[in-house]
């Protein structure tokens, strides 16, 4: 709505935060006329902008200025409840966590809401929520996470520019997903085995499917101990 008012004229949303007395008769005096009309058009402005329930609640209001404070009371509430409203938004941002099934561009408008929010209601959000984001992020991304962390850069970084970044990391991984480590690590974390056999067990077979993908169309292979085909020494 600020946009909208300056938009119109300068001086239109100068009256809308001047204390502004409304006279009870149009003025002649070419300055205070000028005043009135200006009023006129920001009380025009605002409330053609007000569902009806909202209307009738500064319908009464004889200023541009009047009506703003009054709607702030109304989204906003007065200095306890804005107070109460940021720390519930913060406690929500803290909250927040990537889901398995979610992509970079989803998670990061989940997090723009309550951080919009949270600016909304004037307060100044740190850049350095940065860090916080990063420790959110499913494990696929800590490779990610870990080059920039090297490379000291999260000091300069503010959350369009990590969503950039993962979003780039995000398509690369996905249009070639075998060749990410991660996908191998989750694959020997997820086997872990319960004894020693079932360890030996894991590993022939995690190295099986490597062998395979490898010399796929070449088998079988001999095993180098014996000379036999279709098993290898340990």
């Amino acid at each position: 709505m600020e946009t909208y008012l300056v938009s119109i004229d300068l001086n239109v949303w100068n009256i809308v935060t001047s204390k502004y007395v409304v006279p009870s008769t149009i003025p002649t005096d070419p300055d205070a006329k000028t005043q009135y009309e200006l009023n006129a058009r920001a009380k025009h402005a605002i409330l053609c902008g007000l569902t009806k329930d909202v209307f009738v609640k500064v319908m009464h209001c004889t200023s541009a200025h009047e009506i703003w404070n009054k709607l702030e009371t109304i989204y906003q509430g007065d200095a306890k409840v804005k107070e109460s409203k940021i720390l519930t938004l913060k406690n929500q941002f803290e909250s927040l966590r990537m889901k398995e099934d979610e992509t970079i561009a989803s998670y990061f408008l989940r997090i723009d809401e309550v951080v919009n929010s949270r600016r909304g209601l004037g307060e100044i959000v740190d850049e350095k929520d940065v860090r916080k984001v990063i420790i959110t992020l499913l494990p696929k991304f800590e490779t990610k996470v870990s080059t920039l962390e090297e490379k000291k850069i999260f000091s300069t970084m503010n959350l369009d520019s990590l969503q950039s970044i993962l979003t780039a990391y995000e398509m690369r991984i996905g249009s070639n997903p075998s060749s990410s480590k991660e996908i191998d690590f989750k694959v020997e974390k997820e086997e872990e085995p319960d004894s020693e056999s079932e360890l030996s067990d894991a590993i022939e077979a995690l190295l099986v499917r490597k062998l395979k993908n490898k010399y796929k169309g070449k088998l079988p292979f001999k095993c180098f101990n014996c000379g036999k085909s279709r098993h290898f020494a340990a």
